[in-house]
């Protein structure tokens, strides 16, 4: 899989099944991957001499020992299909077993193809048996709908049940941060990322019930890190994000992310406006002097944001991250290499410009495995303004 081009895992508009999955390790040799996804992003249809409408997805999946190994250690394939005569949007949620033994790392590979529409899209998860004590060792729930919750970040008080694997533990510690994060300077500018302060603004003890299992809802937006040994760094984060996340939908979170593509003189003018509001509508209306290219400039401008949240949030919401950074500024990259240490993006595909390459390596961050960052150099300086330009003048920039 090292030499497979998986620039199709950000295709953000091309993207309609969006599943999400989760991984609990169940036994010492199994574990389970729960998947969710939304029906509005399927195609229901009704065969002929059928009363119902009905979508059908079908499932593939493969387990590598790593992304240069050859050897399948596990796979399957399955089709589900679910009836919708309302056409309601709803969650469809299953689950699968996958061979994977402690103390292991493994990559899995999963395909969903839409057999209606005759779509596919796919995502790779690490599974992680090296660790008893990270994220994958405990399973969340809604408590409401007894659903699973296929995602880190919750933007509602919806009561979560949590499950640890391991029945012998009784007590967990539930830490709380309340962090700002900085934006990500451009990437010709060297950067050290500030130490991350683990003590906590405040924590608590819950108690397992026979199931292992508890129940909680998280009111304050910011990280909860949940552990079984708080002398470990390792444990379930969920971050309590506001209840629009991943989109952009208010004035005011639309105000942050134009510190990319503004002056410092621009930006401050606008943080300190009476209205926030117009001054934002106002900054991009100056970009193109016509309101619906304005439209169409926010519209491709704050997907990418929305895109990045989805793709790359980590501790942080995506857009602030590294890859964000790139994303936002520079549009998906026509090809991406993986590996156990990192992600390799390439722009440009024609024989009239060199290509531009960006190179992120995996960290190691107890709250999310999703932490990538960028090996920066003074050479991306002239193809960073060129883009910040190209948006500046009121163009949507693809490299």
């Amino acid at each position: 899989m090292s030499k497979y081009n998986f620039a199709k895992l950000y295709q953000g508009s091309e993207l309609v099944i969006k599943p999400k999955f989760i991984v609990f390790h169940k036994t010492e040799s199994l574990s389970e991957v729960h998947f969710q996804v939304l029906s509005n992003g399927l195609l229901y249809n009704k065969p002929e001499n059928l009363e119902d409408y009905s979508a059908k997805l079908k499932f593939m999946y493969l387990l590598y020992e790593s992304f240069t190994s050859t050897t399948i250690i596990d796979s399957s394939s399955f089709v589900i299909s679910d009836i919708n005569n309302q056409k309601a949007t709803k969650s469809i949620t299953g689950m699968f077993e996958i061979k994977a033994q402690y103390p292991k790392r493994y990559i899995l590979r999963i395909i969903v193809k839409d057999l209606n529409r005759n779509i596919e899209e796919e995502q790779l998860i690490q599974i992680d048996k090296t660790s008893r004590q990270n994220r994958q060792n405990y399973f969340m729930q809604n408590v409401k709908t007894n659903q699973p919750i296929a995602s880190y970040q919750t933007n509602s008080n919806t009561a979560i049940k949590i499950t640890h694997n391991d029945k012998m533990i009784k007590r967990l510690v539930v830490k709380y941060y309340d962090r700002e994060f900085p934006l990500s300077p451009p990437p010709f500018i060297s950067h050290n990322a500030k130490r991350f302060d683990f003590e906590p603004d405040s924590f608590f003890y819950v108690t397992l019930d026979q199931n292992s299992s508890f129940e909680t809802n998280f009111t304050r937006e910011g990280l909860y890190h949940i552990q079984s040994d708080s002398s470990a760094t390792e444990g379930l984060t969920i971050m309590r994000v506001d209840k629009y996340f991943p989109a952009i939908k208010k004035h005011e979170d639309m105000l942050p992310s134009l510190r990319f593509i503004s002056t410092n003189k621009e930006y401050k003018s606008i943080s300190e406006a009476e209205d926030p509001q117009d001054a934002v509508d106002e900054f991009w209306l100056d970009r193109t002097s016509s309101p619906d290219k304005s439209r169409e400039l926010i519209r491709n401008y704050y997907s990418r944001i929305e895109n990045s949240n989805e793709f790359f949030t980590s501790h942080v919401p995506g857009w602030k991250s590294d890859r964000g950074l790139v994303y936002v500024v520079f549009g998906p990259p026509d090809n991406i290499y993986r590996s156990v240490s990192g992600e390799s993006w390439i722009y440009g595909n024609s024989k009239s410009q060199p290509n531009l390459t960006f190179n992120f390596t995996k960290t190691f961050n107890p709250f999310s495995d999703n932490d990538f960052r960028l090996k920066r150099s003074p050479e991306y300086k002239s193809f960073w303004y060129n883009a910040v330009d190209t948006w500046r003048q009121g163009r949507v920039y693809s490299y």
